[in-house]
């Protein structure tokens, strides 16, 4: 991946570098000096930090965000067995998640779940649904209410999709 920055608005991005071959050309542009490259780069880390997963948004997201007037969204997830062990192993996913382990299971000894909660932007909320939907019926979205319904709706179109809701049929293949 390469990061991107529109010259003109100074929007940030993430690009594959396989699908730059047939679009990259030198700019006759001035050079910048290494100080707002610095700046920048300053400001893609800053973003990657805050968010979860390449998409930093658009310009006037970023612009939000950077100047700390985004709203960002409180998100919990529950984790259960095998894979709450794994989550509950991952200290450093994110650098503002917390781990809640919930009740000891009496026989194992080890967390019946753990939930996992961290504070994001809006626009990351699209990337880190795909990762928690890895985990398919071993996590349950908790948190916040639209995230839930989301989830919710693509279970019940998975479901439909294997035939155990028919009425509720996504069509045919």
């Amino acid at each position: 991946y390469l990061l991107t920055e529109e010259v003109e608005t100074g929007s940030l991005g993430f690009s594959r570098m396989n699908r730059l071959s047939d679009y990259c050309r030198v700019l006759p542009l001035p050079p910048r000096g290494i100080a707002p490259q610095q700046a920048s780069l300053s400001r893609a880390y800053r973003l990657l930090e805050n968010g979860w997963g390449l998409k930093l948004g658009n310009l006037t997201e970023q612009r939000q965000e950077l100047a700390g007037e985004l709203p960002f969204i409180s998100v919990k997830v529950r984790f259960f067995p095998p894979i709450s062990q794994f989550i509950e192993e991952g200290e450093r996913r994110h650098p503002r998640q917390k781990l809640i382990l919930g009740d000891r299971h009496p026989a194992t000894g080890k967390p019946c779940y753990v939930d996992y909660c961290l504070t994001l932007p809006p626009r990351s909320l699209p990337e880190f649904s795909i990762w928690v939907q890895r985990y398919a019926d071993k996590a349950q979205v908790l948190a916040p209410p639209t995230l839930v319904d989301h989830h919710r709706q693509t279970a019940i179109a998975l479901a439909s999709r294997y035939g155990l809701f028919p009425q509720q049929s996504q069509g045919s293949e």
